[in-house]
């Protein structure tokens, strides 16, 4: 029986051994005008959400770029011949020569690793970047010299090419841009393409516009396209839905290889964190001049805000859905510094579920009351809370708020989490700020927040969160630890890290405003 032990041992190690949806070609290998790259073990690229991700150091070492990377600001600079490009952790936009452009991907961190898309730094570096589904591997190629004939012929025209960005970059057209009957509306439902049709759907020409990448975040469509292209939107009843539609537009072959085909022919990406959004799903139109066709699948009506930025992003933002909460207004200020406290989510939005099925909008709201509490007679500081109870103010509310009241400091309050995949591994406390004026705050009170929790230090990171980005004074969003993660979970539903979390968060408004440099003692 014992020669048969490790049989059973490797079958239970295999069967225990964690999967994650978001990485489905750990280890790819690497090939440069075919020839094989050689990647240190542990350092090669990987396709994570169906985006090609590869660590730093690999740029550096492998293909010959000059990069920094800024720990402190999550700052990472690449250089090649007159090509200087800035990116940021959990940043969705890259500065390249000087100029602004949207990333399909951000780049992320992974253990002790950086993580940047390749595509886009191999592309903005002159190479052509092809994934090989069949053998897991990247393939990089020097760009023949005709290829890029638009840009050569774009490039001359400087003036006129930055003026129309700029014209485009700030375009926003509002839900009434197309109207459709119901009449009409039979004339416009979901294209469904035979398996055949996408097989060839990625045409070969030069001048072929081809949808890279789409993604759906923050109640936020984004579609990224290789050339400019001016939507037709529409909304759509019975179902309620949004419609863009792609004229003579393709699926890039990437992105067809990154969602598998269902079986009505559509492919989708299944959305979890809209109350509203059912899921989005895409194909290829039907029709001589072919296209392509994004539809938002909705549970009720939403209106929307569209825009394009000139260079092939196109941004469908839905608008929030204003529930009219009771916002507490500051009273007897009294000359005091106002500072915004929320308690994320609340409502109708119980925000991330615990292992043990409490909610995150509990959390949050108890350690906000404590915050106000402690800081009730501090002759400095006045506490405005978002909501001090279960309402729901919107995202644009919440910024709103404390613009209004002229607030000198914003902190949203959260409590992170995992997917199940990650069977509760994460753990530990983190800070993020959307703007540069904010990480002073954000080094100050994130280094509170973690001597309260006493969880793992994850860092300072940089994020595009609604909130943080559109308060006008410092702001920035604490995640406190991890409700997917037993231990982190126990002890934030608990009265004492509950109130050294607030006492932490005090302590470091005091440090920031500089009105006090004693620790505060607690109430209990």
């Amino acid at each position: 029986m014992k020669k048969y032990g490790w049989v059973i041992l490797a079958a239970i190690l295999i069967w225990l051994w964690p999967s994650s949806p978001h990485v489905n070609a750990a280890g790819a290998e690497l090939f440069l005008d075919g020839k094989r790259v050689e990647a240190p073990a542990g350092a090669k690229p990987e396709m994570v959400n169906g985006k090609i991700m590869v660590p730093l150091r690999v740029v550096g070492e492998q293909l010959g770029y000059q990069f920094k990377w800024e720990p402190q600001a999550y700052k990472i600079s690449i250089q090649k011949n007159s090509t200087d490009m800035s990116m940021y952790v959990g940043r969705t936009s890259a500065d390249v020569n000087g100029k602004t452009v949207s990333l399909d991907a951000p780049p992320v961190l992974r253990g002790s690793s950086t993580m940047v898309p390749l595509r886009f730094v191999g592309e903005q570096m002159g190479l052509k970047v092809d994934w090989n589904n069949q053998n897991k591997s990247v393939n990089l190629s020097q760009k023949i010299a005709t290829q890029p004939a638009d840009k050569q012929s774009q490039s001359q025209l400087p003036s006129q090419t930055s003026t129309q960005s700029t014209k485009s970059t700030n375009k926003t057209s509002t839900a009434t841009a197309t109207t459709i009957t119901p009449v009409e509306a039979d004339k416009h439902t979901e294209a469904v393409p035979s398996i055949s049709k996408e097989q060839n759907v990625e045409q070969t020409t030069t001048n072929a516009v081809l949808v890279q990448n789409i993604s759906f975040e923050n109640e936020t469509l984004k579609i990224s396209l290789n050339k400019d292209l001016t939507p037709k939107v529409s909304k759509m009843t019975g179902p309620d839905r949004i419609v863009v539609d792609l004229p003579e537009t393709s699926l890039s072959t990437d992105l067809l290889q990154s969602f598998p085909v269902r079986k009505d022919g559509t492919r989708a990406l299944v959305n979890s964190y809209s109350e509203d959004v059912q899921e989005i799903r895409f194909a290829s139109a039907d029709g001589t001049k072919g296209g392509a066709r994004i539809v938002i699948a909705l549970n009720q009506a939403r209106d929307y805000d569209l825009s394009t930025n000139g260079i092939g992003e196109i941004t469908l933002q839905l608008r929030e859905r204003s529930v009219n909460p009771e916002i507490v207004a500051p009273t007897n200020v009294e000359g005091r510094r106002i500072v915004v406290i929320d308690p994320g989510h609340g409502g109708k939005d119980p925000g991330a579920g615990s292992v043990t099925g409490r909610h995150e909008k509990e959390f949050t709201l108890a350690v906000a009351l404590k915050v106000q509490q402690l800081a009730q007679n501090d002759p400095d500081i006045q506490i405005v809370l978002t909501r001090n109870g279960d309402t729901y103010p919107t995202l644009d509310e919440r910024p709103q708020l404390a613009n209004n009241q002229q607030a000198s400091v914003f902190v949203s309050i959260h409590g992170n989490s995992m997917p199940t995949s990650n069977n509760g591994k994460a753990n530990g406390s983190e800070t993020y700020y959307a703007r540069q004026e904010s990480l002073s705050l954000a080094t100050i009170m994130h280094k509170h927040l973690v001597a309260a929790t006493e969880f793992k230090d994850n860092g300072i990171k940089v994020a595009n969160h609604v909130v943080t980005r559109k308060s006008q004074m410092p702001a920035v969003l604490l995640e406190c630890g991890y409700l997917s993660n037993l231990s982190n979970e126990a002890a934030m539903f608990t009265e004492e890290t509950q109130q050294k979390i607030a006492e932490g968060i005090v302590d470091g408004l005091k440090e920031y405003l500089g009105t006090g440099t004693g620790v505060t003692e607690s109430l209990n």
